[in-house]
């Protein structure tokens, strides 16, 4: 399937077309994963989403729509992501084992980053809740996982209740609220 016919598809939804066309096609041929530019440490495939607490990384939950910050496990289907490059050049986090895509839909300073079946308006466009791009990397080799609704929002790792890993379910800050570390992550290749 090519982009523009997966953009037309749109109309009847991005879970429609994904399985009509096959999620392996889908992804291999119409949505090349993110490069290693606009994704850091990416490669093609499953990525596991690695904050800066190393060892811990961006998971969806099975019993909810929650998404969690979990130590690595690589046996766990629910912590393996697909980058699927839209249109607008942000990406969709996709989880298979959800068949959901993560996304940021209520806005504000301190929203929460939930899973959500995967929507198209009805021009074909996703919406931009649904949406991530990476800010630029920093000093420490991680870049920002930003909301592309709110590129203000970063997904934020820190526990709101101390100084380590967040153990409740995730939500964003903003960059200029506190600590920046914890709000940058990495794409890494899930194995």
């Amino acid at each position: 399937m090519t982009r523009s016919e997966w953009v037309s598809r749109g109309q009847r939804g991005l879970r429609g077309a994904l399985a009509a066309a096959g999620l392996a096609a889908a992804l291999l041929t119409a949505m090349p994963v993110a490069s290693v530019s606009a994704a850091p440490q990416a490669a093609p495939g499953s990525v596991m989403i690695e904050s800066v607490f190393h060892g811990y990384v961006l998971c969806a939950s099975k019993d909810d729509e929650s998404v969690y910050l979990r130590p690595i496990d690589t046996t766990n289907k629910y912590c393996k992501w697909q980058q699927i490059m839209s249109p607008s050049g942000a990406f969709l986090l996709y989880n298979a084992a959800k068949d959901q895509v993560m996304a940021y839909p209520n806005g504000g300073d301190g929203g929460a980053v939930v899973m959500e079946d995967a929507q198209t308006t009805g021009d074909g466009n996703i919406p931009n809740t649904e949406l991530w791009s990476w800010g630029g990397e920093e000093d420490w080799g991680a870049s920002a996982l930003q909301s592309f609704a709110d590129s203000g929002q970063n997904v934020d790792a820190k526990n709101p209740n101390g100084d380590g890993p967040r153990k409740d379910a995730v939500h964003t800050r903003g960059w200029r609220h506190g600590n920046q570390r914890e709000l940058t992550w990495n794409a890494i290749p899930a194995r």
